[in-house]
């Protein structure tokens, strides 16, 4: 079983622009507390994001039309600094009611694709993750990403 989920864990490819490693299954994962995805990264929200960070201010803005067609939301985490307005000494300062895109971190698994990130320290590829509820987590961003793939390999950017 081991030797099956090392095998399966070397067929991924690395999608550079996204800093994601395109898989078939997910490995594991362990936070290790670097607060490296709370920094210069688009954190898209959707709905029911809003509406948990109601009433805490001016923590949000309005996408571009770039960042719309790719991740689908209007809205996103305001960045000061290059860092989410959220993080204070190095730990998110509103975490239960942080966006799904961080719930869902270091992974964003659709329908049909799973990526991980490929900067996070705590993914460990070595040992086999569980799906969780990474699906349910990603499904606002989950239609932009797979159009996005699936015009990606449209131009042969993705291998078969």
């Amino acid at each position: 079983m081991l030797l099956c989920w090392m095998i399966r864990a070397k067929m991924r490819e690395h999608i550079q622009e996204l800093e994601m490693e395109l898989t078939d299954s997910l490995p594991a994962f362990s936070c290790v507390l670097c607060a490296r995805c709370c920094r210069g990264k688009i954190v898209a929200l959707y709905g029911r994001d809003l509406e948990r960070l109601s009433g805490l201010g001016d923590c949000h803005v309005t996408t571009s039309p770039e960042e719309r067609s790719l991740t689908g939301a209007r809205r996103k985490m305001r960045m000061e600094n290059g860092a989410c307005v959220f993080l204070g000494e190095g730990r998110c300062l509103h975490y239960e009611r942080r966006p799904d895109t961080c719930r869902r971190h270091p992974f964003l698994v659709s329908g049909r694709n799973k990526l991980v990130a490929s900067t996070c320290p705590g993914v460990d590829w070595s040992n086999q993750g569980k799906e969780g509820n990474h699906h349910a987590l990603s499904e606002g961003i989950a239609p932009g990403i797979d159009r996005y793939l699936a015009n990606r390999k449209g131009r042969g950017s993705t291998k078969p």
